[in-house]
This record gives structure tokens, C-alpha cells and sequence, in this order.
């Protein structure tokens, strides 16, 4: 596949694939014989890993040593196992915060709801005070 199909599969720029071949993030992209990148499915699924981390707000140096991990074969099975252990407990907290934004989120959307049906936000005035994030 060229760099624009790449791009186009991927939601990523030319300019971020480039990016990560030179950070070393897709050591083995091919070339055609006129030096034209020439992804394959195994870069796609690179990519797929490189952006699933990224979402959990793995720093690119840290991907980068995912990366070197994997290019080292099976001698950093532990450290690569090590790393999504470490991984998941980051995702899990994050979806925790979520969660309670989401709360937070829904209450005010039953607060702005019932205020629209009974015309005003005063509706609220006496609300304990627990409520969570009760500024109108």
C-alpha cells in the first residue's frame, strides 16, 4: 500500500506515518524499487498497536521502547507482558474518572431537563448540597 492509502485507512496523516518511521516507531516499512514506501498488513497492525497506546497516554518514547521490545524477539516476552499489566491498570483508572464524569454529565442533563420543564432553575434552590457539580 502507498503512504496515501495508509493515511487513508489509518485516519493519520502522511506527515504522522512519516513521523514514526523516522522515530524508529516502523523499522521495516518496504520499498519499492524507486524508494516508494510500500505498507503491508503487518505495519497496519503496528499502527493499530502505536495508537491504541497512545490513547492510553503512553508517552512515544515509551511506545518506542515497545517497539525495540518487539524487534528483540522472545527474550522481552516479560517486559512487553509487564507493560500492558502496567497499561491496563492506567486504562482502568482513566475509565473510573470517566465514569464519574459521565455522572456528572447525566445529572445535568436530568437537572437542565427538569429546569426546561418547570421553566426556571430554582426548581433546585433547596437541593442538598451532595449533589455533584450542582453550579447551574
Amino acid at each position: 500500500m502507498r503512504i496515501s492509502d495508509v493515511s487513508q485507512r489509518t485516519g493519520l496523516s502522511e506527515h504522522t506515518l512519516r513521523f514514526y518511521e523516522k522515530l524508529g516507531l516502523l523499522p521495516d516499512v518496504a520499498k519499492t524499487r524507486g524508494g516508494i514506501r510500500d505498507y503491508g498488513e503487518r505495519d497496519l497492525e503496528t499502527l493499530n498497536i502505536i495508537e491504541c497506546l497512545k490513547q492510553t497516554g503512553m508517552p512515544l518514547r515509551d511506545i518506542m521502547q515497545f517497539i525495540t521490545w518487539c524487534t528483540m524477539g522472545d527474550q522481552t516476552i516479560q517486559n512487553r507482558h509487564q507493560m500492558f499489566l502496567q497499561r491496563r491498570d492506567i486504562v482502568m483508572k482513566q475509565l473510573t474518572q470517566i465514569k464519574k464524569t459521565l455522572e456528572i454529565i447525566d445529572f445535568k442533563i436530568k437537572y437542565y431537563a427538569d429546569a426546561m420543564a418547570a421553566g426556571t432553575l430554582g426548581i433546585y434552590q433547596d437541593a442538598p448540597r451532595h449533589a455533584p457539580c450542582l453550579f447551574n
